[in-house]
């Protein structure tokens, strides 16, 4: 399947499942560095067919094709120039849209759901039927691939149109198991690793500080619920994080949940990139560290996810712990 027919594959399986109506909604993928195809102006996803869509170039210019592009244009354009994703979609679920335009926080529920899209998405203000202020939706992309766009959709992006897919479609179906539940009168949002966390009133440290790691260390190891589910899984191994920047690196030996020792060398198991500015989002809380995994916004560089996964429980915990320590904004260092 080409890329033009993938484009039309999902665009009718997002109509047929209710995740946009009438013209709503556009797509695009990028087909090489200075290039995307995208869907044209007001035509329905549900017909879009593969001679209705058009090249355009990185500046705005149809290469290919005959009518109008979608009217999200810039939006999708913005994208593509700051961040390394392939596929953009824009769709108008309904279920997310009532609990955005209620100001009801979307939460994600099944392990499914947090691993791939972590916390409550960002919602941004939107009063008009076309994105006309780009610069929010894109700083938002910072800590998701997926922003909700209250009183009109949903925008997501991902390595591919079905990465894309996928974070709407789990999102969608989030937002009807909360709606199903306050029908019944039941909630199911718990968090499946314990209990709330609470402030402690730590002062902000610079993040890949060893005062910073040292309080994680301390936090972790005086935490009775993270060692009680590092002991449960045999929590034995290490994980590291490094600054793309400066190729910083702090490894974090753990043993059956305890951190035994933090040091500065790459012998680890698991090793998790980032540029400085995404750390400081995943120290702050805004960007679940699982989900920026899958999302690419943090780079498995050594291990594989499905292998951390097993240990999901207790480092659930254990990054809820992260938020406990706090560290500098960037304008703040």
């Amino acid at each position: 399947m080409n890329d033009k027919e993938l484009m039309v594959s999902i665009s009718r399986t997002a109509y047929l499942k209710g995740l946009t109506a009438g013209w709503g909604g556009n797509v695009s993928v990028r087909t090489a560095e200075r290039t995307i195809l995208i869907s044209p102006h007001k035509k329905s996803l549900a017909f879009l067919s593969s001679e209705d869509i058009l090249t355009v170039d990185l500046e705005g210019n149809i290469v290919d094709g005959k009518g109008r592009a979608s009217t999200e244009l810039n939006m999708h354009l913005a994208l593509y120039r700051t961040y390394d994703v392939n596929a953009v979609l824009h769709l108008h679920p309904p279920c997310i849209n009532s609990l955005a335009a209620k100001g009801i926080p979307l939460e994600f529920t099944t392990i499914e759901s947090k691993l791939t899209l972590g916390g409550t998405p960002p919602v941004l203000e939107q009063k008009t039927p076309i994105v006309t202020d780009v610069e929010p939706l894109v700083a938002a992309f910072n800590t998701s691939n997926l922003v909700c766009l209250k009183n009109h959709g949903t925008v997501s992006a991902g390595s591919d149109l079905y990465e894309a897919f996928a974070l709407t479609d789990l999102a969608e179906e989030a937002a009807k198991m909360m709606i199903n539940a306050m029908i019944i009168g039941k909630s199911n949002s718990q968090d499946i690793a314990g209990g709330d966390i609470g402030e402690t009133g730590f002062a902000k440290l610079p993040v890949f500080s060893d005062e910073h790691m040292a309080r994680i260390q301390q936090l972790v190891n005086n935490d009775d619920e993270a060692q009680k589910l590092g002991q449960e899984t045999n929590l034995t191994m290490a994980y590291a994080i490094v600054q793309e920047e400066d190729g910083k690196t702090y490894t974090m030996h753990f043993e059956k949940g305890r951190i035994v020792q933090i040091n500065n060398d790459e012998n680890a198991d698991f090793i998790n990139a980032a540029k400085r500015e995404i750390w400081i989002h995943v120290f702050n809380g805004r960007l679940d560290p699982f989900a920026a995994t899958s999302q690419n916004k943090l780079h498995l560089i050594k291990g594989h996810i499905g292998d951390l996964a097993k240990w999901y429980t207790p480092f659930y915990r254990i990054f809820s712990l992260w938020k406990e320590a706090p560290v500098l904004e960037l304008d703040e260092e």
